[in-house]
């Protein structure tokens, strides 16, 4: 039409136009053939273009299910990852729960060896055996800032600990030891927190002859109650101030709670209860603060 027929003056730019509108079966008419030859490429587009069109379609919906299909199964490679929980256990489950709660907006990556019946709709989950190195990969330990190991084997934990930091050496862990051995081997192994199965007696014993106590525990170690225990880190701007100070300062900014400081953290690893309200913070201190609701009654 272009070259050897009577519609010369259409640009190569219009014919790619005309081509796209013909292969899907558009065809608004303001560009039409006048030549044999043009009806018959014409046809020929038309047809093969069909083709092309649902071939390309097809393959971009196959791509897009077999995607969904690998995220629903756990088998996807998880990026962007803050936070990566290991654990099938409600124990596992409150801590996941606790951190969507916790209002900063962590991205977490649940590992299970098998996939959770309910799982949670803004949380990734791995499947797979968390023993194996490429488990763990896959929900992006190596860029991850944090990891909870929660399953009740010490062997695997002390196993999934010293496997996780190799892969990523600033990463900081918390997780459950049944025995003192035990929590002496994961701090000599790098983990920040370990948490002893022990302090489960000490509530039940204190729910016998203290039982105010416990509800206290149960009460501010969950962000869904009136009251929350929170940390503060002091950084150069809190630096030379007291606690007291450091607490106006967030009444102040938020009035609807009230503020007590409970523990001072020094950047040393002493720990100070109760601090006095004259007492000097220094970049690195950490100061542990009770927030609670005001009665407005």
């Amino acid at each position: 039409e272009v070259i050897n027929g009577p519609q010369k003056n259409l640009t190569y730019f219009q014919s790619i136009y005309w081509a796209i509108v013909t292969m899907a079966t558009v065809g608004y008419g303001d560009i039409v053939p006048q030549t044999f030859a043009g009806y018959i490429i014409a046809s020929l587009t038309i047809v093969l273009g069909i083709a092309v069109f649902t071939l390309l379609v097809s393959t971009i919906a196959e791509a897009f299910l077999r995607q969904s299909l690998r995220r629903y199964m756990g088998l996807v490679k998880l990026k962007h990852v803050d936070v990566v929980v290991v654990g099938a256990s409600e124990i596992c489950r409150e801590a996941i729960d606790e951190l969507r709660n916790s209002g900063r907006g962590y991205r977490i990556a649940w590992v299970l060896e098998e996939r959770p019946r309910a799982p949670p709709e803004d949380i990734d989950f791995v499947v797979g055996n968390p023993l194996d190195e490429d488990t763990l990969i896959r929900a992006g330990i190596k860029s991850a800032k944090h990891l909870i190991i929660c399953i009740l084997d010490d062997s695997a934990t002390i196993h999934i600990a010293l496997m996780a930091k190799r892969l990523n050496k600033n990463l900081k862990i918390a997780a459950i030891a049944k025995s003192n051995k035990t929590k002496e081997l994961l701090e000599e192994a790098g983990v920040s927190i370990v948490v002893p199965l022990r302090i489960i007696g000490r509530e039940l014993a204190s729910a016998v002859f203290e039982p105010s106590v416990t509800l206290f525990v149960d009460e501010v170690t969950s962000s869904r109650g009136i009251a929350d225990l929170i940390e503060v880190p002091i950084d150069h701007n809190l630096s030379g101030m007291t606690p007291e100070e450091v607490v106006k300062g967030l009444e102040h900014r938020d009035r609807a709670h009230r503020y007590v400081p409970l523990m001072l953290v020094k950047d040393s690893g002493d720990r100070i209860a109760a601090p006095d309200s004259g007492t000097k913070l220094k970049s690195g201190d950490k100061l542990v603060v009770l927030k609670a609701k005001r009665n407005t009654e």
